[in-house]
C-alpha cells in the first residue's frame, strides 16, 4: 500500500480521524487509513515520550517506532493503523494486542499458522494481566508491539514473518517476562526456524526457498554456522524416514551454500520420525512433521 501523491480530504477531517479513537481495535473492519496517516504519526512521534515511565506511555513509544517503520517501507495504511493505537496508549487508554483473527492470515491448514499466533497472543495476555505491565513496563509494551508486528507482518508474508525479527524479539521479551535464563533467550530455542516440506518430497518449495534465502542473509551478515536436521512424519518406516530426512537436509544444505554460505559452516544430520515436533500415531500425515530444523549459532 503505497502513499497517495496529494492529500484530498480537508484538514480537520484527517485531524479528527487520526485521533479518534477506535474502541476494541483489531475487532473492527477498519484499520488504517492513508489519507489521514501524515497526521496521524506526526501525532504519535509527537507524544510518545522520550523516558517512559508507565506501560502506556512505553506502549505509545513502541507503536511510534513500529508506525515510523511501517511508512519507510511503504505501507501507510497499516502506518496510520498503528499510530492511531500508539496515540490511545498516550492518553492512557487500555490498548489491547491484536487478534489475529482479523488479519488475513494463510495457512491454518496445513501449518497451524493462526493457532501459534493465538497461543502466543495468550501468553502475552497472561503475563500482562499477571502484572508484568507495573513489573516490567518497557519489557512488556516491548512484547505486545513485537507481537502486533508479527501479526501485521504474518499478514503480509508469512513465510518471511513466522521466523523473523518480530516473532524472535517477541520471544525474547516474553522469556525475560516469564524470568527464563538470558541463555534460552539468546541461544538456540531463539535461533530455531523451520523449513518445511510436502508428503514423501524433498524439493523446496518457493516459500521453503524464501526462507532458505532469508536464513542465508542471516549466515553471511553474522557469520553464523547452522546445523540442519531432517525430520519426516510417521508413514513410512523408519530407514525410509531417516533416508527422507537427510534428503530434506541435504536441499536445505544445497540451497545455502548456492546462495554463498561456506559449506564448512552447514552441518546436516537426520532423525527421520524418531523425534517429530508434533507427537502423532504412526501412519498419520502431519505437516509439521515434514521439517528440516535449522539452529543458527
Amino acid at each position: 500500500m503505497r502513499k497517495p501523491r496529494d492529500l484530498k480530504a480537508p484538514l480537520a477531517l484527517l485531524a479528527a480521524t487520526a485521533l479518534a479513537g477506535c474502541s476494541g481495535w483489531s475487532g473492527s473492519n477498519f484499520r488504517g487509513n492513508p489519507q489521514s496517516e501524515p497526521i496521524t504519526l506526526e501525532t504519535i512521534t509527537a507524544a510518545a515520550p522520550q523516558n517512559a515511565s508507565s506501560f502506556t506511555a512505553a506502549l505509545a513509544g513502541e507503536y511510534a517506532a513500529l508506525a515510523a517503520s511501517l511508512h519507510r517501507e511503504g505501507d501507510v495504511a497499516d502506518a496510520d493503523y498503528f499510530a492511531r493505537k500508539g496515540v490511545n496508549a498516550a492518553r492512557g487508554a487500555a490498548v489491547p494486542p491484536e487478534e489475529n483473527t482479523n488479519w488475513a492470515i494463510p495457512l491454518e491448514q496445513p501449518y497451524g499458522l493462526r493457532t501459534k499466533l493465538a497461543q502466543a497472543r495468550a501468553r502475552l495476555v497472561a503475563a500482562l494481566d499477571g502484572g508484568a505491565r507495573d513489573r516490567a513496563p518497557a519489557l512488556a509494551a516491548r512484547a505486545q508491539v513485537r507481537y502486533d508486528c508479527w501479526v501485521e507482518g504474518m499478514e503480509k508474508n508469512w513465510s518471511v514473518a513466522q521466523n523473523g525479527a518480530c516473532a524472535t524479539e517477541f520471544v525474547a521479551a516474553m522469556d525475560q517476562l516469564e524470568g527464563k535464563p538470558a541463555a534460552a533467550t539468546s541461544g538456540a530455542a531463539a535461533n530455531l526456524i523451520n523449513v518445511f516440506f510436502e508428503f514423501d518430497r524433498a524439493r523446496l518449495t518457493p516459500e521453503a526457498r524464501q526462507i532458505v534465502s532469508q536464513i542465508a542473509a542471516q549466515m553471511k551478515s553474522r557469520k553464523l554456522s547452522a546445523t540442519l536436521v531432517g525430520k519426516a512424519d510417521l508413514t513410512g518406516s523408519d530407514s525410509y524416514d531417516l533416508a527422507l530426512g537427510r534428503r530434506r537436509a541435504d536441499a536445505v544444505a544445497r540451497e545455502l551454500i548456492r546462495l554463498g554460505v561456506p559449506h564448512d559452516r552447514v552441518a546436516v544430520e537426520t532423525l527421520g520420525k524418531r523425534q517429530p515436533p508434533v507427537k502423532t500415531a504412526d501412519g498419520v500425515r502431519e505437516p509439521r512433521n515434514r521439517v528440516v530444523e535449522v539452529t543458527l549459532k
